[in-house]
């Protein structure tokens, strides 16, 4: 890539679920996707410092 990382925020790549959604979801399926936005949000914000 040229002029280095194209800037992104946790809102673009964030994944969401309305509520009925989230009602649906096993509480392993409810853990992971924490999981994952947690690791998500440490990354993108990490792409701001430096």
């Amino acid at each position: 890539c040229q002029g280095g990382p194209p800037e992104v925020t946790f809102e673009e790549v964030a994944v969401s679920f309305s509520p009925a959604e989230w009602a649906e979801l096993a509480p392993w399926q409810r853990a992971l996707h924490r999981e994952v936005m947690c690791d998500t949000y440490e990354l993108v914000a990490s792409l701001g410092e430096g």
